[in-house]
């Protein structure tokens, strides 16, 4: 008998759970189905310096992509011979260079050794045309250029690369 007593106290919770999780299931497939992504946005086609800018082209349309979820930023990476720049969006009020931080602004940024951010600073001016490029930063030469989705973690606020989309060396 105490068993069919604990049965039917559960079955209530187990039906709230259920019609609980429906609920978070599908308002994750609607912010999903919002976050407009489109991989050919971060294709890289070409990359280089000219007259001090990094730059990179891609084979859709430079920042068209945003993130709609705000534990998300999109980068545009470029690895120079005066550190990593980062051309990015994303939902976190940290930048002085736009109003909007969802708008395309730049950041120096330093990795650890699992990607994750450890210094984050204003250094460079972002230019999202029809390519992807970032002034003011002393730069003589483009070692490398990558795109990349990077999260925020909740549980301790760290900016982590999730996916890099591409890269050229």
């Amino acid at each position: 008998m105490k068993n069919s007593v604990n049965s039917k106290k559960t079955l209530p919770l187990t039906a709230a759970f259920i019609a609980i999780s429906a609920i978070l299931i599908a308002g994750t497939n609607n912010v999903l189905a919002q976050n407009q992504l489109n991989e050919a946005d971060f294709k890289i086609k070409d990359f280089g310096i000219k007259d001090g800018k990094p730059w990179l082209s891609v084979e859709g349309k430079a920042g068209a992509s945003k993130p709609q979820n705000a534990s998300q930023i999109f980068a545009y990476v470029f690895v120079t011979d005066k550190g990593i720049f980062g051309v990015v969006s994303h939902g976190t009020e940290d930048s002085s260079e736009v109003a909007n931080d969802t708008q395309w602004h730049s950041h120096g940024v330093t990795l650890d050794e699992k990607n994750c951010v450890t210094k984050l600073n204003e250094d460079g001016d972002a230019g999202v045309t029809d390519t992807v490029g970032v002034a003011n930063t002393n730069a003589t030469k483009v070692d490398k250029v990558m795109t990349a989705l990077l999260g925020i973690n909740n549980a301790d606020a760290k900016v982590c690369v999730e996916k890099v989309f591409d890269s050229k060396p």
